[in-house]
């Protein structure tokens, strides 16, 4: 048998805690690693099960008294009901008849007082047994289905504006074929995701099917680039841009031009920024747009006429300093 986790540790909180400090601990948790926020998967799954059983009194019960709330987990006192001797006999349990005669008969047995202390009225064997006369046959638990995983990949203008994409899935129980729209957000990252819900697996005995959670990659562009909200862009200039200052035009990821000051003395790499030219931010509390972030590359001449020849002999000549020290 699986060991189960610490639930309370997976929460952070003692085990006096109320149901109020738990809840508390879980909403700080949920959001510091929800997947749709770039969290992990498996610590989310981790915070839900220790959640799911903390908050609900009757499984905390179970948790606190057995070290588990798997109800099919939990060990009868008296061994095996089917084997190694009578369940029923030998002070192990106690149990009321209405009827008399064989408790798997039409004996009319009333099961809550030998079960409450270990089911909690859902059954000693996990589920309600039909055994020929009184008892009552019970469906199987509802399981929810399974989340599906598949990448999309955009370009650096859908990802930096947003866009509906077709993406086909394949149902691998049917095997027929769905087109579904993905809307991918204004400012989506690489590796960001996108959820649609009741598009994954199919659930089982009535359970909700899971998700389809779509990942996000961002072809290259051959000028932008993403650096979260902020976008990255290098920039050329000649010698004399960068020794006397200019203005210079620059393209914006949103498809504008602004004129970017480039001051005297530009070194190549410097990197000047444009605010508020970047991307939307994501996120629950995120607001406003990053920043474009321009950096600065000096272009030195491969080739000069004789008059830049002479214009940089002239220069030469006037300056009495080492750019070596």
């Amino acid at each position: 048998m699986a060991s189960t986790p610490d639930y309370y540790q997976t929460l952070g909180v003692p085990r006096s805690a109320t149901a109020s400090e738990i809840k508390k601990a879980y909403r700080k948790l949920a959001r510091q690693h929800h997947p749709d926020t770039g969290g992990d998967e498996a610590k989310f799954k981790e915070i839900n099960e220790a959640y799911e059983v903390l908050s609900d009194d009757k499984k905390r019960q179970m948790y606190d008294q057995y070290g588990t709330a798997n109800e099919n987990q939990i060990p009868f006192a008296g061994g095996n009901p089917f084997g190694g001797g009578n369940p029923f006999g030998g002070g192990q349990y106690t149990y009321t008849t209405t009827g008399g005669g064989n408790p798997f008969g039409g004996g009319g047995i009333d099961w809550a007082d030998i079960l409450e202390s270990l089911r909690h009225g859902e059954g000693a064997f996990g589920t309600d047994w039909d055994f020929g006369g009184g008892g009552r046959a019970r469906a199987a638990r509802p399981e929810n289905g399974a989340d599906k995983k598949v990448s999309l990949t955009v370009t650096f203008d859908e990802a930096f504006k947003g866009a509906e994409k077709k993406v086909r899935v394949v149902n691998p129980d049917t095997q027929e074929k769905e087109t579904l729209t993905i809307k991918v957000p204004a400012g989506a990252m690489e590796g960001g995701r996108v959820r649609l819900k009741g598009k994954g697996h199919p659930g089982m005995n009535g359970g909700a099917a899971g998700d389809l959670l779509v990942t996000i990659k961002i072809a290259p562009d051959a000028q932008f680039a993403r650096d979260g909200a902020n976008v990255l862009m290098k920039l050329p200039v000649s010698i004399d841009e960068a020794a006397l200052g200019a203005q210079v035009v620059v393209p914006t990821p949103a498809g504008k031009k602004v004129r970017l000051s480039v001051p005297a003395g530009t070194q190549s790499g410097t990197v000047l920024t444009l605010k508020g030219q970047g991307a939307p931010r994501l996120g629950k509390n995120a607001s406003g747009t990053g920043d474009l972030k321009v950096e600065v590359e000096v272009k030195i001449p491969t080739s000069l006429n004789d008059e830049q020849k002479a214009a940089l002999e002239a220069f030469k000549e006037a300056t009495t300093e080492s750019v070596r020290g």
